[in-house]
């Protein structure tokens, strides 16, 4: 039996993670995919929030659940990093679903600026005097959700919240004990979010002992959540 632990990404809560979770569960893993800090039903003011902050959540939920199968979807590849550079003996491997994988020193604004194919528009707002950032429904259908239904669009945009700016602006660093754990990444081909040339130039940066691909946009877990599971399901064959 695994412990699947799932991360989900900016903007987004735990409960994107609704059609995969029991896809695990009913093949006897464990799994828990929380809201991280500020996101979803969690109550953390926005001024409290940090990458940091929210590596040592997961680092907690790894170290109370281990050792854990931790996925980290979209920004969540940073706090996963981060998590594995704290607790590495707690994670049994890291899966990095379409997401951000930062070397050492690099900022998710960095990757991102370098992405030539990723179709997001963000829009600033001002939260309890911190620069956040909300994506708009037009840019949500175009980059997070092209390929969705329209019911499952809606029911997505209705539990998008805002992320503070400072989170995509921290460097991550991960000198010493993140490379002891296994890691795999999964592409999603069609991701207009994290463009495809982008995952491959990161996965080649920072090799993974594993790659597997999904032909999807940014949120497979809402359009293919039983290819999903699968693929997650292969790693504790």
């Amino acid at each position: 039996m695994a412990n699947f632990l799932l991360i989900h990404g900016a903007c987004h809560g735990g409960g994107c993670w609704e059609r995969v979770t029991p896809l695990l569960e009913v093949a006897g893993h464990s799994v828990v995919a929380p809201n991280l800090p500020g996101h979803g039903a969690d109550t953390t003011r926005v001024s409290e929030l940090s990458l940091k902050r929210y590596g040592e959540f997961v680092s907690e939920l790894a170290a109370s659940n281990g050792p854990v199968v931790l996925v980290g979807h979209s920004m969540a590849g940073a706090v996963i990093s981060r998590a594995a550079e704290a607790v590495p003996d707690q994670i049994e491997r890291l899966v990095y679903l379409t997401a951000y994988l930062p070397q050492s020193g690099e900022s998710l604004a960095s990757l991102a600026r370098r992405d030539m194919e990723a179709l997001i528009a963000s829009e600033l707002v001002e939260i309890d005097g911190v620069e956040c950032f909300t994506i708009s429904r037009d840019a949500a259908r175009r980059a997070f959700y092209q390929d969705v239904s329209d019911a499952d669009f809606e029911t997505a945009m209705a539990r998008i919240g805002p992320e503070p700016v400072s989170i995509f602006r921290g460097a991550v660093f991960t000198e010493n004990r993140f490379d002891r754990v296994p890691r795999v990444y999964i592409h999603c081909t069609q991701d207009k979010a994290i463009g495809y040339t982008l995952q491959r130039e990161m996965l080649r940066d920072t090799p993974c002992a594993s790659v597997l691909t999904l032909k999807s946009g940014h949120s497979p877990f809402v359009t293919m959540p039983q290819k999903l599971a699968e693929a997650l399901l292969s790693l504790s064959e």
